[in-house]
């Protein structure tokens, strides 16, 4: 079996990173909140399952301090709050309000992480991803209700002084694994069972969005104020490490390696025969491993194109590179593909060369070189990625590759930016 290609890529080095946040700052001797509304309510009437989370920041103790909640005129649906200095969670259950304190003091100018669960027999409320209280018993359903959500005040008198962020609404009753797994992490609105999410990214306005796009945004009621938020660490469901297509018998199959895989729900082959139209040929279930393969036992007569996604269980896509694959052999070159170049990533496509150290150059129409690189070739056929400065304009250039035996290809490139 001679191997046609193979393409290694490193996505990204980590599974984590910082992102830096922004907040809202409040200040209950105002007070001023945010006004969501009403129209998320229909979604939890009749329903007795509910998860409710958010960063927060206490810079006073002030009376009955409410994160988010929709208590007005002595009914409701759910309140997440601080009770007396201690982490609160209460729900309607069509019978009376219920309502559980945790047990631990929060503490002014530190962020804390507060979650309030209830699945339908019993609440619980978790202070930074630790259950921090427990209460039995608690059966029914939500009733309907037609009071408005807010993000830092319920009543008047019951607002919140200090920063909250990353606020979160639940349709699952989410277990401490879940909450400890994605406080800290920045969800983008995807996340199945997802009701609402307010990241308060926007830094400028008025408003705020409903990352869901379920529409439940918010407005500014008496000036909450932007600030600098909570940090949170942007989760990579999947790292592909490689792709590569070879010849088997009179198949051809296709292979990926994964450094990372968390909450993949399964991999889908795709192939073409032009390299932009692409049809699904194969689906795979996520195994929890890293290295996956599917053979093609019927490929294209001629050029074959196939690239890989992932799917994550929120629905989330990721696709790898595209490899090509042909029937016959191809002659030795050198070449970007596809041309003309859109964006800031140039794809250099090796077929049937010799292994060793590939000398990239650019240069412009006045023979000046704006970008140079070294790539380190194993050998055959495999595409690499070049990431190209954003200094580079939109125009035609000239690729200069020159091999470690000092041969040199040339080819036109047009690059559009």
């Amino acid at each position: 079996m001679k191997k046609l290609f193979f393409l290694l890529i490193s996505f990204l080095s980590i599974l984590r990173f910082a992102n830096a946040q922004n907040a809202l700052t409040f200040n209950a001797a105002v007070p001023n909140y945010v006004q969501v509304g009403s129209a998320m309510n229909a979604q939890l009437a009749g329903t007795n399952v509910i998860t409710v989370e958010g960063w927060c920041f206490q810079t006073a103790n002030v009376f009955l301090p409410t994160i988010i909640g929709n208590y007005q005129s002595g009914s409701m649906q759910f309140l997440l709050r601080v009770d007396n200095n201690k982490p609160a969670f209460w729900v309607e259950n069509g019978t009376g309000f219920k309502n559980l304190n945790g047990a631990t003091t929060v503490p002014l100018n530190t962020w804390v992480h507060i979650a309030g669960v209830w699945d339908g027999s019993a609440m619980r409320i978790y202070y930074n991803g630790v259950l921090d209280g427990t209460l039995g018993g608690i059966t029914g359903a939500f009733p309907a209700s037609g009071n408005p959500v807010r993000i830092g005040a319920n009543l008047t008198t019951e607002a919140w002084t200090g920063k909250l962020d990353a606020v979160r609404v639940w349709k699952k009753a989410k277990t401490a694994l879940e909450i400890n797994n994605d406080m800290g992490s920045c969800l983008n609105g995807l996340e199945a069972n997802l009701l609402a999410l307010y990241n308060f990214e926007e830094g400028t306005g008025t408003t705020v969005a409903d990352l869901t796009g379920h529409g439940y945004n918010g407005t500014f009621v008496s000036a909450p104020t932007w600030t600098t938020g909570h940090a949170c660490s942007v989760v990579l469901p999947v790292r592909f490490e490689s792709v590569s297509a070879d010849k088997k018998n009179t198949g051809i199959q296709v292979s990926w390696k994964v450094g990372t895989e968390l909450n993949i729900q399964q991999y889908e082959v795709e192939r073409s025969a032009d390299g932009r139209n692409f049809t699904a040929v194969a689906m795979i279930p996520a195994a929890n491993s890293s290295w996956y393969t599917w053979l093609d036992a019927a490929p294209l007569k001629t050029v074959s194109y196939y690239r890989v996604k992932s799917v994550d269980v929120s629905g989330q896509q990721k696709y790898t590179t595209v490899v090509r694959v042909a029937a016959v052999n191809e002659n030795a070159a050198v070449t970007v593909w596809p041309n003309p170049v859109t964006g800031n990533e140039m794809q250099v496509q090796f077929t049937n060369q010799l292994k060793g150290k590939y000398d990239i150059q650019l240069t412009d129409a006045a023979g000046r070189i704006v970008f140079a690189a070294a790539l380190q070739h194993s050998g055959g056929n495999s595409r690499q990625t070049i990431a190209l400065p954003s200094s580079i304009n939109t125009g035609i250039y000239q690729m200069r590759v020159t091999d470690t035996y000092k041969t040199t290809v040339t080819q036109r490139v047009f690059i559009n930016n």
